[in-house]
């Protein structure tokens, strides 16, 4: 059994408190391709994730991409992806099942570090309990790098249809709500349009721990983002283009 770590610092450990932040009125339709979803504590961003698991209907895999935010250790320099062993994870709700994305190096220490996979797994373990999650944790430097990167997505959709990818970053600009707003408008216009990322990103015109992982993913599935609902500071509303007063964004988007 898999060690939790972030239990009561972005999640509850208390059972019922929990199950209220995760349960979920189902919505008709098919589950997303591809979903953009924010990390931070669940008692801010628990409704994007209610938003998202209500349109998420048990798929056989889920992959979760999830950004390195610090540094790689020294003997995975010549690596830019990797998993964790295949184990179940406990969670208040239920255990989940976490299996290994064959061809990617194994190092269960990065998830000692982010913490985007356990706040993801007590919603599977409550909504789509027969799923297998499939961590992949990210180092995005370069070109190749994404390259790699949608080549696995690539893959891992190949080998089974009935797989839903979730993308776990936000959209930080340390400036002022100016520039973070202008930054916004540009991430917005540019997912619309399914436009490439890696422009706008190399020059500062959008940031943060997801553009590098969007690009990969706007490459290995056609079509553009539909923004569900996004918020920044108070502002709270279905799109990422309007003034809003904090530095952070976080995005609940989704690719059909």
């Amino acid at each position: 059994m898999k060690n939790t770590f972030f239990s009561d610092m972005y999640y509850p450990s208390d059972r019922q408190e929990l199950e209220k932040l995760c349960s979920v009125t189902p919505l008709e339709g098919h589950t997303p391709a591809l979903v953009l979803l924010p990390h931070a504590g669940l008692d801010f961003v628990g409704g994007l994730y209610r938003e998202a698991f209500a349109r998420i209907h048990s798929p056989r895999r889920i992959v979760l991409l999830s950004a390195i935010h610090g540094e790689k250790m020294e003997d995975d320099a010549s690596s830019s992806l990797f998993t964790l062993t295949s184990d179940d994870m406990e969670t208040p709700l239920g255990p989940v099942k976490i299996q290994a994305v064959e061809g990617l190096k194994v190092n269960d220490s990065y998830a000692e570090e982010e913490y985007a996979l356990e706040i993801l797994a007590p919603y599977v373990a409550l909504n789509c309990p027969e799923s297998v999650l499939m961590p992949i944790f990210a180092s995005l430097s370069t070109k190749e790098d994404i390259q790699a990167l949608t080549r696995v997505m690539v893959r891992l959709k190949k080998e089974d249809n009935d797989t839903l990818f979730i993308i776990s970053g936000n959209f930080t600009a340390m400036a002022d709500g100016r520039q973070v707003n202008q930054m916004a408008k540009t991430l917005n216009e540019l997912l619309e349009n399914n436009a490439p990322l890696l422009d706008a990103g190399g020059k500062g015109r959008i940031s943060g721990c997801a553009w590098r992982m969007l690009e990969a993913a706007r490459t290995a599935f056609p079509g553009h983002f539909r923004v569900i609902k996004a918020r920044c500071g108070a502002y709270y509303g279905d799109t990422i283009s309007q003034d809003a007063d904090g530095r952070i964004w976080q995005v609940f988007a989704i690719k059909d």
